[in-house]
């Protein structure tokens, strides 16, 4: 085993351990689905947030409560693994993608319609703005647009030389970008269909792709442990986010475009702050590799999947930036309370349980007072 393999198994191990250690301290985690008999490679929310899909190796979707972790409806019709899934814009469709096969499945009646036309394994399927069109890509390296309504592929879009695996619309629907195993990012016109720019933008294959917002930005995520933020006027590389140990799969924008969401096969997740490139919280309580994370569409929740066969569901929580930004003063007022001490001689175990949630409630305004301050942060 050479160094660069040693050391990739040490810091996946150590992960593993600490994740144990860790999974029942984060409040931040909400719900935790376990229903998949396989890697789970793709999970959304809803348009209205109140439902999570998940698509995963045992070939199964599943539409869960946001709420309670229930399962709402099941979705059988892949022949192979589901590989990636999106909610249409208007919230009736979902669209999935898994082998050679594209299914529409309309979310009230649990039909679906099929896109024939792929040969090779998809990767991903994503809807343009208005939801009449989506793009697809698999291990060719080209990828296609598509009418929705008719079901007839639009468009072929080549000129990467090997797989295009990654690809998105900008909010406008004026730009698609696309990203290769040939470590390039190209921007198209959705219009004319021409090249406005490529870009050796990575030392790895570019696995996933997204627009901030205002469409202004385009992040990426590689296999060479990197995130990328990129201006789109220019093809001008504005911000490198490192710090993830392994390959990242996947990147989202939140809604407000303050910040990112990764998912990465060091068995983490990572929130970043796109104005300074910190990484303000690292969620670990996955055993195994994550391949998905994204955002609810009111950015308070977030959701991710793992080879480990579970869907996990956080909320966005004061204390990532209070903890981040603030935790020597927050650390002063908490030992100066006194709320925090070691179970004393005297007290007896009432008691003792009293000060506890007296120093939880204290420690939850904390987190909240510093959180307030952050909001009030002027860049």
């Amino acid at each position: 085993m050479n160094d660069y393999s040693f050391t990739k198994l040490f810091l996946l191990l150590t992960s593993f351990l600490i994740s144990d250690l860790h999974a029942q301290e984060d409040e931040s985690l909400i719900l935790i689905m376990d229903e998949h008999k396989g890697p789970v490679y793709a999970a959304a929310f809803s348009m209205d947030d109140q439902l999570v899909a998940s698509g995963a190796e045992d070939k199964t979707i599943y539409i869960w409560s946001a709420e309670t972790g229930e399962i709402i409806k099941t979705f059988e019709g892949h022949n192979n693994k589901v590989q990636f899934l999106e909610f249409s814009p208007d919230g009736k469709f979902l669209i999935s993608g898994g082998g050679t096969q594209i299914l529409l499945w309309d979310l009230e009646s649990g039909t679906y319609r099929s896109f024939a036309g792929h040969r090779t394994h998809i990767w991903n399927v994503r809807f343009s703005p208005d939801g009449k069109r989506f793009a697809s890509t698999d291990l060719l390296n080209k990828f296609r647009l598509w009418d929705i309504e008719t079901g007839e592929m639009i468009q072929s879009f080549e000129g990467h030389t090997k797989s295009v695996l990654a690809v998105a619309f900008s909010p406008d629907n004026k730009y698609i970008a696309s990203g290769s195993l040939d470590q390039t990012i190209k921007i198209w016109d959705t219009e004319t269909k021409e090249m406005i720019w490529s870009i050796s933008a990575h030392g790895g294959n570019i696995y996933s792709l997204d627009f901030s917002p205002d469409g202004k930005l385009l992040a990426s995520a590689s296999l060479d442990e990197t995130i990328k933020i990129w201006n789109v006027a220019t093809g001008k590389i504005m911000k490198l986010l490192s710090g993830h140990q392994y390959a990242v799969m996947y990147v989202r924008f939140s809604p407000d475009g303050k910040f990112l969401i990764s998912a990465s096969w060091d068995k983490t997740a990572k929130l970043w702050e796109v104005e300074t490139g910190n990484c303000i919280y690292t969620f670990i309580d996955h055993s195994d590799v994550l391949n998905v994370a994204d955002f609810s569409h009111d950015g308070k929740k977030i959701v991710t999947g793992s080879n480990d066969e579970t869907v996990m569901l956080w909320k966005m929580s004061p204390r990532f930036f209070a903890e981040f930004y603030y935790w020597d003063e927050l650390k002063a007022e908490m030992d100066q309370s006194g709320l925090f001490e070691e179970k004393q001689r005297s007290e007896n175990r009432k008691d003792y349980q009293t000060r506890q949630e007296k120093a939880r409630q204290f420690k939850q305004e904390l987190y909240q007072k510093y959180y307030n301050k952050y909001l009030e942060k002027d860049y």
